[in-house]
């Protein structure tokens, strides 16, 4: 399929209680691998109901008859998947590598090593990307710095190795809080004791003020959480947005200034961007 389909259709099939996607790429276009959790009998109804919500949002591909499928067997997905996972550089030093493919990096570049389990982040998604950029490029020295939504943590190691004096990182999920810990401790030792894990959302640290704010999310989960974003941001800080989509830019601008927050710079890689944004002046 066309690749600027990709991820707009796999989010239709989420919304159909798929449990997983895997993209291939193949020059131009993407293979898209989406997975269910269903009896075989219900592979028809399954496929009829694909191809009826796909219609309707207008994403079933020109020339396209039925979605093709088959059955796969219970395994140990944690070890299955591994065989996706290969060192991304995610940006021109930040290398985002499995446990299990360690990786030389010079002088001035950061391997981070993440063991993906069941967590998002593993770098090979634009958002986290794009994520890492606008960390890099926001000044994070010396700052207490909140990640709202860590996933396997990276952001959160990206930001104590770039100097932050403190990281607070929650997430809803506590077996996603479970390997954050453990992506925690390997990369960081014991510098782990300048960050707070905690399982729940930024109520968590109400009352308290950040530097930076890093928010990894898909829009309509972020949305919700931009008042209270925009109260725990310092005067002068700084809030770091990626996981949106280009085509809801427009919108995303209306609801950071509904919220007191200003775009100030964007970063883009296929149909995906991120910005940082700081309180109206």
């Amino acid at each position: 399929m066309p690749r600027n389909l990709a991820d707009d259709i796999a989010a239709e099939c989420f919304d159909h209680g798929s449990c997983g996607v895997h993209t291939e790429d193949s020059g131009a276009q993407v293979r898209l691998n989406v997975y269910f959790e269903a009896p075989a009998g219900e592979l028809q109804t399954l496929n009829a109901a694909l191809i009826k919500g796909l219609s309707a949002a207008g994403l079933w591909p020109d020339g396209a008859r039925v979605l093709r499928g088959d059955v796969e067997l219970e395994r140990d997905w944690n070890e299955a998947w591994k065989e996706f996972y290969r060192p991304v550089w995610a940006t021109e030093s930040i290398v985002v590598h499995p446990p299990w493919l360690p990786v030389t990096v010079a002088a001035g570049q950061m391997a981070i090593a993440i063991d993906p389990a069941m967590a998002f982040g593993t770098g090979g998604h634009e958002s986290t990307q794009l994520a890492l950029q606008a960390i890099e490029y926001s000044d994070c020295c010396g700052r207490r710095c909140l990640d709202i939504g860590t996933g396997s943590g990276v952001l959160s190691i990206a930001l104590v190795r770039l100097g932050a004096q403190h990281v607070t990182a929650v997430d809803i999920d506590p077996v996603v809080v479970d390997n954050a810990k453990t992506n925690f401790r390997a990369n960081l030792g014991a510098e782990t004791a300048r960050t707070r894990l905690f399982t729940g959302g930024i109520d968590c640290v109400h009352g308290e003020w950040f530097d930076v704010i890093v928010a990894n999310i898909e829009s309509h989960l972020l949305r919700p959480l931009l008042p209270a974003i925009a109260a725990a941001l310092r005067p002068d800080g700084v809030a770091l947005f990626s996981g949106l989509l280009e085509s809801e830019g427009e919108r995303f601008t209306e609801w950071l200034a509904d919220a007191g927050l200003s775009v100030a710079k964007t970063w883009s890689k296929n149909n995906w961007f991120s910005c940082s944004s700081r309180a109206h002046s």
